[in-house]
């Protein structure tokens, strides 16, 4: 333990440590002044006590940590410095002084070895218990830090004093790697001397020769092969020695690897064909190190220039894509033949060293090349010779130093494009390349290559204006068409090139080609409205360009409300307004084509103008493909809109009207739907003339939709309240709970519903009053029984006569109405079979009422004859019971408390289901329990079924001390004759029923409670919709048009009649009317708009930032400021284009290049969202 980190120095012998503890405590009780508060000793007293303390301490050996500190640093000082004779005089004194350590974690020996003191050093490795290893704050070792010292004398006196030689730092670094990184040759030496292994891998694998060929020290290189290095390692890497001494640019580490591992037995060619993990020779890395002096080396060591790697690239190849012309030189200088066979050797692309010249434009290297007999038209995997890889690359040296070494301008590459195709297409300017250049390539002006574009189309795609005129000047044909038979004056209009599309226009040709079309009928228009080109379009209806069909009858319009480009669109109507309703081969108008594209900004804008509601010919309305397709982006742009009723009101032949096809598939717009049937007056909400208006026109099938859903629903006719029937079919709870739809549920229940109910309910409580009277004012002990005899019949069956019963006048009557009432709801059963057939034996209620009406009047009959049987009574029984369940059923319609009836049905189905599965432990402890105790006294378990039905009652009432305890322990042997087994199975038992059962049924019963609320109230809304769907079934025409309300005022601030209050709340409509006194809309509907209102504010910056431009634009023609951009044309990129991103910001929306077969796809959602919401306009080059 070390005397930094304690108060005093540790004394190692036990009995001392006690002596001297018992010592300083007894000095310290010694010398503590013992005087009373009220004569406390003044500071000079104070210190004189401390002075003798301290000296009685010292006396004994122990020492306060600041003369720790201090001793510390006078012998790291003294090891530092050299002074050996106080560092061995200190040590003596006190050996532990030998394990101090200073801030930076460091014992003497590694200030000692840090400083190369190796007098120091050798004091401290004679001391015993000393720590040649130990480790500083670096993990470094002693030796570690004497490398870095380069003090060879101490490296070597540690390493013969038995220090580890191998044991790594944290940069997992051995002494000798880090000698060899220093370049410290006595270093090296010293531990090489004693026995450090040449060959010990370090970080990531490295031997000491990697380290020293990184340090181009070539005289540490030798002494490690001489010691046996072999040059053959690998690091982790796949690096050799000699690949680290090629990359670092080591000529003196090659030359010595070289030298001795000829001495070592490796030939020339074996150092040299050492590969690295990506197959490079040492020639190789040294090319592409740079170093000349490394490459020399290699080449005088026989490395030969025309040997390949992997993927065919020889040295010569990396010396000219590089531009290396000293290594080239030298290279031909030392190896001419290997140079001629490398000049002509391909690598996997089939590019020859003049390729990879002409590739990066370094065109001394292709006169050098060419002036050693380099083949000027070679040509590559693709065709290429080294003039069109130059053109292609824009490398115009390069093209022009192949031009004049009498390269072919004729030749074409693979895509049988030639030189102008790729010079124009990358970008060249043809006037760099000379003027009596130019006259030797106008036989390649017209020439088409596989697509069949002219260098014209290339120029029109990518708007190079210079190269643009020069081709037009040198007699281009403008009306050339590529295999898709569209001109560049198309390629111009698609990819919105303005002043390409203006100067083709302005050309002679350009009366011909202004309404040209393509192999689809496109017109340049087409083409532009496509891709939403408008200031194209402008310039094209300026210049009289007619607006006429393609060959699928589309018009511009079509095209550009498929991609929704509103301004285009806004152009093509304002000049030609005809085209709102035009219609094409397959009936849509543009109306639809926006529809089914999701186009929402070109579909509102549509109706906005006025644009017709039309069909298709498949009698498709644009509706149908907006809720076929699921854009529920712009059905909620459509049911905001003004139009939205004159929308939902038309016909379809799809769904029968539109309100049906909402609840199917977009729920959601369908609540937009429901918000916008509410409207608020605009009154002040708290005055009593503040009313909500409820629009019912689209839960029921509107007039003008009769006939539609008539054809729709030939088989199963038209049924009353489509909508709301659809919601319960289709489990929309949300739009089954809206406000407006229990609105005119409940104006429907007061309406009819009620009244009709509450009779049918009258009714029904006369018959239970007549069932219950009856059957609490009469004995069911007086009936006959034969089973028993005739002295037990005294006693309480009243003399058991078998007929002769007579009953009061009041209670005859109540008999026949039971009678009456039963055999007629019994009819009306039979009627619902024959309506409802299968579904009808689908409900449980069905079957309970069947029982009740049976049960009844198997009770009532009996007595009408003057007979009560035994069998009777018991019958009454379970009438009784289903009459009033029944009555609990009934209950259900009301809403105050028909949810709760509807959640204990349904969590009464859950137990019916869980006791089903459990079952089976009943039966297994029950047959367990009637083996055991079927001879006990109480009979409980005489039988299997008296067993098992005590076992089930024990689920909830033990009885453990009268029914187990009690026989256990009275001493009896008949009495639980089996009463271990009996107690242990009874535990079995009580854990698995009373325990886990129980606990498991209120575990789903108080789980499930948010579900079967959910569940509840769907079924309660549903059997609301059921009700009225009856009824209206039933109901008279005349009756039907007088009940039908289509509007509703609802006043919240009025007050309303006793009665009226009464009703309402027994519907339990007044929680939901009170919500509507301050209407808020679907929150989906809020998204929805907020949305579109930030698209709008996206769209107006972009046209702001597009004016901005265009001024800046003007601004500086106006100063006469020449840019280099001004040679280049606006519009989009052929990349922008197939990213889908507009960078002209001509128009809103996506932009991309739609074939004639996926011209009107629909594009996802989450596509159409992120670019209508990016910005659509940016600042050109030239305006920054």
């Amino acid at each position: 333990m070390s005397a930094a980190s304690s108060t005093d120095v540790e004394v190692k012998s036990p009995t001392k440590r006690k002596r001297l503890r018992r010592a300083r405590d007894r000095f310290t009780k010694l010398l503590e002044p013992e005087v009373l508060p009220e004569h406390e000793p003044d500071e000079t007293l104070k210190k004189g006590f401390d002075s003798v303390a301290n000296f009685a301490l010292k006396a004994l050996g122990v020492l306060h940590e600041n003369e720790v500190k201090q001793i510390t640093e006078h012998l790291t000082k003294c090891a530092q410095n050299g002074n050996a004779k106080e560092v061995a005089r200190i040590l003596r004194t006190d050996p532990t002084r030998l394990h101090v350590r200073n801030a930076q974690g460091q014992m003497p020996l590694h200030v000692a070895a840090t400083n190369g003191r190796e007098e120091v050093v050798a004091v401290i490795v004679d001391q015993s218990g000393v720590d040649l290893d130990a480790l500083d704050q670096r993990k470094n070792t002693a030796l570690h830090l004497a490398v870095e010292a380069q003090s060879a004398e101490v490296v070597s006196l540690l390493a013969k004093s038995g220090a580890d030689v191998d044991k790594p730092n944290a940069c997992n670094l051995k002494a000798i790697h880090l000698a060899a990184e220093l370049s410290s040759l006595e270093v090296v030496k010293a531990l090489l001397d004693n026995g450090v292994d040449p060959n010990s891998r370090g970080e990531v694998g490295m031997t000491p020769l990697h380290y020293a060929a990184g340090q181009d020290n070539g005289d540490i290189m030798r002494l490690l092969m001489e010691r046996g290095g072999k040059p053959c390692k690998k690091c982790d890497f796949g690096y050799y020695p000699i690949h680290i001494a090629a990359k670092c640019s080591a000529a003196n580490a090659m030359e010595a690897i070289i030298q001795e591992a000829l001495k070592m037995g490796y030939t020339r060619e074996m150092i040299l064909s050492f590969k690295d993990r990506e197959n490079n020779l040492p020639l190789h890395a040294a090319v592409n190190g740079g170093d000349i002096k490394a490459v020399e080396v290699c080449l005088k060591a026989g490395a030969s220039v025309k040997t390949p790697q992997d993927d065919g690239s020889t040295p010569l190849h990396f010396a000219c894509a590089q531009g290396k012309m000293d290594v080239i030189k030298m290279m031909e200088e030392t190896q001419p033949e290997n140079f001629m066979e490398a000049l002509f050797t391909v690598d996997v692309m089939k590019m020859a060293p003049i390729h990879r010249a002409a590739l990066f434009n370094h065109f001394t290297v292709i006169k050098y090349l060419l002036e050693h007999g380099a083949d000027v038209d070679c040509r590559d995997v693709q065709d290429r010779t080294p003039l069109l890889l130059a053109a292609g690359k824009g490398c115009w040296g390069a093209v022009q130093m192949l031009i004049a070494n009498n390269a072919d301008i004729n030749v074409k590459d693979g895509n049988n494009r030639n030189f102008l195709h790729l010079a124009i297409r990358f970008g060249g300017k043809l006037d760099q390349i000379g003027g009596d250049f130019l006259k030797d390539i106008k036989n390649l002006l017209n020439e088409r290559d596989d697509f069949g574009c002219s260098p014209l189309h290339y120029a029109s795609k990518e708007g190079h204006l210079l190269a643009l005129d020069d081709l037009i000047r040198m007699g281009a044909v403008l009306n050339l068409k590529n295999n898709q038979k569209q001109s560049p004056f198309h390629f111009a209009a698609r990819f919105g090139r303005y002043n390409t599309c203006r100067r083709l226009l302005d050309s002679v040709y350009g009366p011909n080609i202004i309404n040209e079309t393509d192999g689809a009928g496109l017109t340049a228009l087409h083409i532009a409205a496509q891709n939403g080109h408008t200031k194209v379009i402008q310039l094209l209806l300026q210049r009289g360009a007619v607006v006429s069909k393609d060959h699928e009858d589309n018009t511009p319009l079509h095209h550009a409300a498929s991609q929704g480009w509103t301004h285009s669109m806004r152009v093509l109507i304002g000049v030609k307004s005809n085209l709102l309703d035009v219609v094409n081969a397959e009936g849509d108008s543009p109306l639809h084509i926006a529809a089914k594209n999701g186009q929402t900004s070109a579909t509102t804008l549509l109706l906005t103008l006025g644009a017709k509601l039309l069909k298709n010919n498949q009698a498709e309305t644009f509706f149908d493909h907006v809720i076929q397709c699921k854009h529920s982006e712009v059905a909620v742009a459509i049911v905001s809109h003004d139009r939205w009723e004159e929308v939902l009101m038309t016909p379809t032949n799809v769904y029968g009207y539109f309100m049906l096809g909402l609840i199917e598939h977009l729920p959601d717009v369908c609540s937009n739907v429901l918000d916008r049937c509410q409207t608020p007056s605009p009154h002040d909400p708290r005055s009593p003339e503040y009313h909500v208006t409820f629009n019912f026109h689209f839960l029921d099938t509107p007039a003008a939709c009769l006939q539609a859903v008539q054809k729709k629903e030939e088989e199963g006719g038209i049924v009353p309240m489509m909508a709301l029937n659809a919601m319960v079919k289709n489990n929309r709870v949300n739009c089954l709970s809206h406000p407006v739809c229990t609105t005119f549920l409940k104006v429907k229940w007061l309406k009819y519903g009620m009244p009709v109910y509450m009779a049918y309910l009258i009714i029904y409580g006369l018959f239970l009053a007549s069932l219950t009277g009856f059957v609490c004012n009469h004995n069911a002990m007086a009936h006959y029984d034969r089973h028993v005899s005739s002295n037990e019949s005294e006693l309480f069956l009243y003399g058991n006569k078998s007929g002769g019963y007579r009953f009061s006048p009041v209670y005859m009557m109540a008999l026949w109405f039971i009678v009456i009432y039963g055999a007629a709801n019994i009819v009306k059963e039979i009627l619902q079979i024959i309506n409802q057939k299968k579904k009808y034996f689908e409900d449980f209620g069905n079957a309970v009422e069947w029982a009740l009406y049976v049960s009844s009047m198997l009770f009532a009959v009996p007595f009408l004859c003057g007979f009560s049987t035994h069998w009777q009574w018991q019958i009454g029984a379970i009438a009784i019971f289903l009459a009033w369940f029944n009555a609990l059923v009934f209950l259900q319609r009301f809403d105050f408390f028909g949810i709760y009836v509807v959640m204990f049905i349904e969590i009464l189905r859950t137990l019916i289901q869980v006791l089903c599965v459990f079952s089976i432990l009943i039966i297994a402890f029950g047959l367990s329990f009637y083996m055991l105790l079927n001879k006990e006294e109480s009979k409980a378990y005489s039988t299997p079924e008296l067993s098992l039905l005590r076992t089930f009652m024990m689920m909830l009432e033990l009885d453990y001390m009268a029914s187990f305890n009690a026989q256990f322990v009275d001493g009896e042997k008949d009495t639980l004759h089996f009463g271990n087994i009996t107690l242990i199975l009874l535990v079995v038992f009580v854990l698995f029923m009373p325990i886990l059962l129980i606990n498991l049924l209120i575990g789903l019963a108080v789980g499930d409670i948010e579900s079967v609320q959910r569940d509840a109230r769907l079924k309660r809304l549903a059997m609301q919709v059921e009700l009225h769907t009856e009824m209206e079934n039933k109901m008279p025409m005349f009756i039907y048009k007088r009940v039908t309300v289509n509007e509703f005022k609802y006043f919240p601030n009025k007050c309303a009649k006793r009665l009226d209050t009464f009703m309402t709340s027994l519907a339990g409509t007044n929680k939901n009317m009170e919500t509507l006194s301050d209407p808020t809309l679907n929150p989906n509907s809020i998204l929805y708009e907020e949305l579109y209102k930030q698209k709008i504010r996206m769209r107006d910056m972009g046209s702001t930032l597009d004016r901005n431009n265009e001024l800046l634009r003007k601004i500086m023609q106006k100063m006469e400021i020449q840019t280099e951009d001004d040679a280049w044309d606006e519009g989009v990129t052929y990349k922008n284009m197939m990213n889908g991103v507009n960078s002209n910001g001509d128009d809103s929306g996506d932009d991309s290049m739609q074939t004639p077969g996926n011209r009107f796809k629909s594009k996802s959602f989450k596509d159409k969202m992120h670019l209508k919401s990016a910005v659509v306009a940016m600042w050109q080059k030239n305006s920054g």
